[in-house]
């Protein structure tokens, strides 16, 4: 680890990981808006699973809010240019900003038992092309008619 120092400041702008052979090439710059990491396949690479261990914003809900589990690469920062819609920009690191989070209610009407149809799809949309610097997430499932409706499942509703 190398840090790039401010010359009028001495404060750190930046820090660089260099390797120490395969002539000192720079494999991570990270400042402000700024993260260069020299092989950006890492995160679309099983869309990114090996770095979901380090996605830890929800851990905080995690009774209150479910989700259904990530299937596609981190969500932002895509660059805008739109001949490199899946290049991620080098101003952020790459993460799942976009979620679709639900109560257990919620999560136990999407979710359905092992008999039954199973049909939910929690993905990006767009993964080919330049959508902006978020590729959007969308939640599909189907939902019968009547379901979370208490008088159907035998509970007696008084108004």
């Amino acid at each position: 680890m190398q840090a790039v120092r401010n010359a009028d400041t001495n404060v750190v702008d930046k820090l660089m990981f260099i390797e120490s052979d395969n002539d000192r090439k720079v494999v991570l710059e990270v400042g402000k808006k700024i993260f260069k990491y020299a092989d950006q396949n890492v995160f679309r690479e099983n869309n990114g699973t090996s770095l979901q261990e380090y996605d830890k914003e929800l851990s905080v809900f995690k009774d209150r809010l479910h989700e259904l589990e990530i299937s596609f690469p981190p969500s932002y920062p895509y660059s805008e240019d739109h001949s490199n819609a899946k290049q991620y920009m080098t101003t952020r690191c790459p993460a799942w900003c976009d979620r679709i989070l639900m109560s257990p209610s919620a999560k136990d009407l999407v979710v359905k038992p092992e008999n039954e149809e199973k049909s939910v799809v929690y993905d990006n949309i767009g993964p080919n092309v330049c959508m902006g610097d978020h590729k959007p997430i969308f939640l599909s499932f189907r939902l019968p008619a009547g379901a979370g409706n208490s008088c159907q499942r035998g509970v007696e509703h008084i108004p």
